[in-house]
């Protein structure tokens, strides 16, 4: 009798463990569901700017972008990593004009690029988990003659979704080029030069389209 009890006792904690085995593996995989999906999004939606990309013109094309960049970037967590140090000794108002001109920019620069279609397709070859939670959603768009064009997005989550924090495209992190440049201006010139050079980079987009 003990010993079927013994045996009853193993069995029951076999199952419990293969099923918290289980819950996590279940856990796991949404998550990475959940990372691609946003870059899938981002994607498609690129790919539908290109193809109405003349049709509907600039001005169209932003109004298509902005909720879909805003929804799948971590747009203000970007823009703080990007000026790093120089963040906290910003007071509230430059944080926010910085903020504010940095998004305006970043989507204007979105739909200035993408463009046009010529048969372009994107498509996804694998995601990685990174450190702190992180994950690498690795992808191409490949171009009408067959040539690809990588691109990587490193993903955080941010109120329960996950969001882009940066795009290394073909090895060149994004992330790492506005450090460079946006630390040369702020400090040779502060950030009220920095905020006007980011308007004015957004206004010759806008101009270009006319």
């Amino acid at each position: 009798m003990k010993l079927l009890n013994t045996t009853s006792r193993i069995v029951t904690l076999w199952v419990i463990a293969m099923l918290v085995m289980i819950s996590g593996l279940r856990a796991e995989s949404l998550e990475n569901e959940g990372a691609e999906r946003v870059v899938v999004t981002l994607q498609n939606t690129l790919i539908q700017a290109m193809q109405q990309g003349q049709e509907i013109g600039y001005s169209g094309r932003l109004k298509l972008l902005t909720p879909v960049i805003e929804q799948t970037h971590d747009l203000a967590a970007i823009i703080r990593s990007v000026l790093g140090a120089h963040w906290a000794k910003l007071d509230s108002d430059q944080q926010q004009a910085i903020t504010r001109v940095f998004q305006a920019n970043s989507i204007a620069t979105y739909a200035d690029r993408f463009n046009q279609y010529d048969g372009e397709q994107f498509k996804i070859i694998e995601q990685t988990q990174l450190p702190r939670g992180r994950m690498l959603v690795r992808s191409q768009l490949i171009r009408s003659d067959g040539s690809p064009v990588n691109f990587d997005y490193v993903m955080h989550e941010a109120g329960g979704s996950w969001r882009i924090i940066n795009i290394v495209v073909d090895g060149v992190s994004d992330l790492a080029l506005k450090r460079a440049e946006y630390s040369a201006v702020l400090q040779k010139d502060g950030v009220t030069a920095l905020i006007d050079m980011l308007e004015q980079k957004t206004s010759r987009i806008e101009q270009n389209q006319q």
